[in-house]
């Protein structure tokens, strides 16, 4: 039997009725495959629970337990609509996840710090609430599923927040610990974003970081394709909360999807190309309230865009201009740079675009805390000039139309196929 990898998304298991709408797209490729399915916090629980330790941290205790109640409530009800009263296993199972939920709490609450190892051990709950549901759901309604731990699978250095993937030790609890589920199971369901370090203290692949653990976990089982259920109907190209028009991609070759997602566009995790790309899988990308809608393909040589002209257009908010000048007045050579970027790698800023110059560098950052930190580095050798509350626009296979719309762009740079511009919000 084929091994499919699927990933569904906070917003496929945002209530009870959309877990049902999970457990039919599932049961639909069970005859003829072995799935496993990675599961993201369900709607915006993510969110709740930064806001939760944030309110912890700040010791405003009767907010922090209010939002601590309507996180639990929130979980309690999907609970109520898929199991009956009776049906106790999975609601010891929240109630347990709950319980440590607390203990973390309080520690917040008694310490009054919350640094990322802990951020990342308060997320994780989303994850794991998420995965009960689904996999006890799933067996309700009579398939062989079982839910292993990701945090004991995917091994990771510590990194929190953004860890880097140890792959040698994670192929290896997956070759040893998953391959032999999915010959027993129908579906195996794991959690999303979530993964452990070498000491075993719980780690994160970065925000969003779900679609990137299907895709670690299909490179690892050499999957025959990995499907991203969102709700749209595939990749648009340009977002359509800010385009009037959008349309949709039928293909997408792997470079292009990578260049999509580095300048900005919200399709999929930046890393999950990656490890699909070097072992040739397939990413789908399709609607869960139309299962037969063709989606998106992500593969080796989908061109289908370029071939009727359609340009992607990709709008990166909260960027930030900075032009860099040496304090001597000396040329802006390869020892300047190395200086510079050695900097911001330490600070850890993401570095948008460049440009340079005999006697500058400017360069264009997303607004974050880190770049406070790069400035500070810099100011002893060099000056630092800076612009803020810019937007990145990024066109993909442009034309005559896009080149006016940036016509009164702060810093251009072009391409064959590729036009990029930092401007000021209109």
């Amino acid at each position: 039997m084929a091994r499919l990898v699927m990933k569904f998304g906070g917003a496929s298991v945002k209530n009870a009725e959309a877990v049902r709408n999970v457990a039919g797209i599932v049961q639909q490729y069970t005859a003829d495959n072995r799935l496993l399915v990675v599961v993201s916090a369900m709607d915006k629980t993510t969110n709740h629970l930064e806001v939760l330790a944030g309110l912890a941290r700040d010791a405003r205790e009767e907010e922090t337990w209010t939002q601590f109640r309507k996180i639990r409530n929130f979980h309690h009800g999907i609970v109520d609509g898929l199991f009956a009263t009776g049906e106790v296993e999975v609601r010891e199972q929240i109630a347990g996840y709950f319980d440590q939920v607390e203990r973390v709490i309080r520690g917040i609450l008694l310490l009054g710090e919350f640094p990322n190892r802990t951020y990342d051990r308060i997320v994780a709950f989303g994850e794991l609430l998420s995965t009960a549901i689904v996999s006890q759901y799933l067996r309700k309604v009579g398939l062989k599923s079982v839910c292993p731990d990701a945090r004991d699978l995917i091994k990771t250095d510590a990194s929190y927040t953004q860890a880097s993937v140890i792959w040698s030790l994670t192929r290896d609890n997956i070759e040893h610990r998953v391959v032999p589920l999915l010959a027993e199971y129908e579906v195996v369901v794991t959690q999303g974003f979530i993964a452990s370090s070498v000491e075993g203290k719980v780690t994160t692949l970065g925000r969003e970081g779900s679609d990137y653990t299907a895709s670690i976990f299909a490179a690892c089982l050499g999957a025959e394709s990995v499907t991203v259920w969102k709700d749209v109907q595939g990749i648009l190209n340009g977002d359509p909360r800010i385009e009037s028009e959008t349309v949709k991609l039928d293909e997408l070759s792997y470079e292009r999807a990578v260049e999509m997602t580095f300048y900005g566009a919200s399709v999929i995790h930046p890393k999950t190309i990656k490890p699909l790309r070097n072992a040739e899988i397939p990413l789908y990308v399709k609607c869960f309230h139309d299962v037969s809608a063709p989606g998106t393909v992500i593969r080796r040589g989908g061109t289908a865009e370029l071939n009727v002209g359609i340009c992607s257009r990709i709008v990166r908010q909260q960027q930030l201009l900075l032009r860099i000048t040496p304090r001597d007045f000396s040329f802006m050579n390869e020892r300047q740079l190395n200086a510079i970027f050695a900097r911001g790698s330490r600070a850890g800023i993401h570095i948008n675009l460049v440009q340079t110059s005999a006697i500058s560098l400017t360069i264009c950052v997303t607004e974050e805390p880190a770049v406070r930190e790069f400035v500070s580095l810099l100011l002893d050798e060099f000056a630092v000039d800076r612009e803020a509350g810019l937007v990145l626009r990024t066109y993909i296979n442009y034309g005559e139309a896009e080149w006016q719309q940036v016509r009164q762009a702060l810093l251009v740079q072009q391409t064959e196929n590729k036009l990029l511009a930092v401007m000021r919000v209109e």
